[in-house]
């Protein structure tokens, strides 16, 4: 009965220190970069897509918990020239899986690429805050290598 005990209050303890938004956290399941977004804004690299993808790629791979979508490494075009990629982390203790895309687009005419994000679970109403993690854990990595 003690061990239950302990188990609920370890689980509690995460929670609510893994919550940033509970009324966000608790009812929404994805989040995605935008430009009016106050802590989740776009990433802006002064490379091309293609390379940036290919720095994107390197930086999933040292990452656990991390990695590229059966079939996310052959990135499709979409409109205007972008690349997208697709990427699946799994969370470290109930093993939940978060689909990830993530959009290269090219930003302007000196060769600049736009990193945009979105993360949505695959399971549940609510995701703790986990998608809003997974762009800034990826975007923060992405932003140190360039």
């Amino acid at each position: 009965m003690l061990w239950v005990l302990a188990g609920v209050a370890i689980v509690t303890i995460f929670i609510f220190s893994h919550v940033d938004d509970w009324s966000r956290d608790l009812t929404t399941n994805t989040a995605w970069t935008d430009e009016a977004s106050q802590t989740l804004k776009p990433l802006r690299v002064a490379k091309s897509p293609e390379l940036v993808k290919a720095d994107l790629l390197r930086v999933v791979d040292s990452m656990s918990n991390w990695r590229v979508a059966d079939g996310g490494e052959d990135s499709s075009v979409v409109d205007g020239g972008a690349l997208k990629v697709h990427l699946v982390r799994t969370t470290t203790i109930m093993r939940f899986k978060d689909d990830i895309w993530v959009t290269l687009m090219p930003g302007d005419s000196e060769g600049a690429t736009v990193v945009q994000v979105r993360s949505q679970s695959r399971l549940g109403r609510g995701d703790l805050g986990q998608n809003p993690r997974n762009i800034r854990e990826l975007l923060g990595r992405l932003s140190q290598v360039q």
